[in-house]
């Protein structure tokens, strides 16, 4: 039974001296991993930010990524189309407002 007592007393020791190395070395893996983090923020400047921001709004873009600007021109075009197409649509084609059942803002007279 003494040596019962004895071996789990040095399983424990390997178990926290073995704890204890794993932490050392988590440790310094983590404060390497920091320092290089650090390194490359520091080393991207203000400039490669703005450079990178003119290359989104104006750079190349695909069909599946377009640009910013390719984006937006997209959208002017299919809202003037969407208008055109209200604007060639009769006024009849509109549903009155029906304070019971619709959520349209209602009519109301011209001042």
């Amino acid at each position: 039974m003494a040596e019962n007592k004895q071996e789990d007393g040095q399983a424990e020791s390997v178990q926290a001296r073995n704890t204890r190395l794993r932490e050392a070395l988590g440790d310094a893996y983590a404060a390497l991993q920091a320092e290089k983090t650090i390194q490359s923020f520091s080393a991207f400047t203000f400039e490669e930010a703005l450079d990178a921001q003119i290359e989104r709004i104006e750079g190349a873009g695909t069909q599946l990524r377009p640009n910013e600007l390719d984006r937006v021109d997209r959208i002017l075009s299919q809202v003037t189309q969407a208008v055109d197409q209200i604007k060639s649509l009769p006024p009849e084609s509109f549903a009155k407002p029906k304070s019971d059942e619709d959520v349209n803002t209602p009519e109301t007279p011209e001042d």
